[in-house]
């Protein structure tokens, strides 16, 4: 696992507004790995494991609307 930004502590402020792709590429500098969890109101399929590097997106259009961790 690589080195992640502040030890993993994220804020919602540093995603939420940005576009899927700015947002990804921001996690991504920063030592995390992404997922899409909801897309437009309808929530996708995911596994149950949790990981400790992994932020989660809900996004509606191409935008981030909120981030949670796992």
């Amino acid at each position: 696992m690589n080195q992640l930004r502040n030890n993993g502590i994220y804020s919602k402020e540093e995603y939420v507004g940005k576009s899927l792709e700015e947002a990804k590429n921001y996690a991504e500098q920063g030592g995390f790995i992404t997922r899409i969890v909801e897309k437009d109101g309808i929530p996708l399929m995911l596994t149950h494991d949790v990981k400790g590097n992994r932020l989660n997106f809900r996004i509606k259009g191409d935008y981030v609307i909120d981030v949670f961790g796992g």
